[in-house]
């Protein structure tokens, strides 16, 4: 878990990478992967510095963590049926699924309100005629 922890609570830059902050001006040490990995000094203008570290931020609603290991996408459900068949856990089939009842039983079943039942006169049936999905406030970049 302690590489899990690296990756997820990092920052784009650390605070050993900048040399110096002078005037308007941000030195900064890199990595450069085009030249055999040779660490090299760069300088940028403040706000140009601020620039690239902002693009390091995620838009509300982004995600940073993502599934890995057997839950990573790549054959998510062949890794999680081979997990379940090793530690002995019942497989659920196609035709058992019909069988649960719904959340609207559950829910009667549970604490006794009927929420398919009219609130105002309590005699009639609710009926589903349209499920209405939500608009998403504003678009990712």
């Amino acid at each position: 878990m302690d590489y899990l922890g690296r990756y997820t609570h990092r920052v784009a830059l650390s605070n050993e990478r900048i040399v110096e902050v002078k005037g308007n001006r941000v030195s900064i040490r890199y990595r450069d992967s085009a030249d055999s990995d040779k660490i090299k000094l760069m300088t940028l203008e403040a706000f140009e510095f601020i620039r690239r570290f902002l693009l390091h931020i995620l838009p509300d609603h982004f995600v940073k963590i993502r599934h890995y290991g057997i839950l990573s996408n790549r054959n998510r459900k062949t890794k999680l049926l081979r997990c379940k068949e090793l530690l002995g856990v019942p497989l659920e089939r196609a035709g058992e699924e019909m069988d649960k009842p719904g959340w609207e039983e559950l829910l009667a079943r549970i604490t006794g309100i009927d929420p398919r039942m009219c609130p105002h006169c309590g005699k009639g049936k609710m009926v589903l005629k349209e499920v209405l999905l939500p608009t998403p406030n504003r678009s990712p970049p």
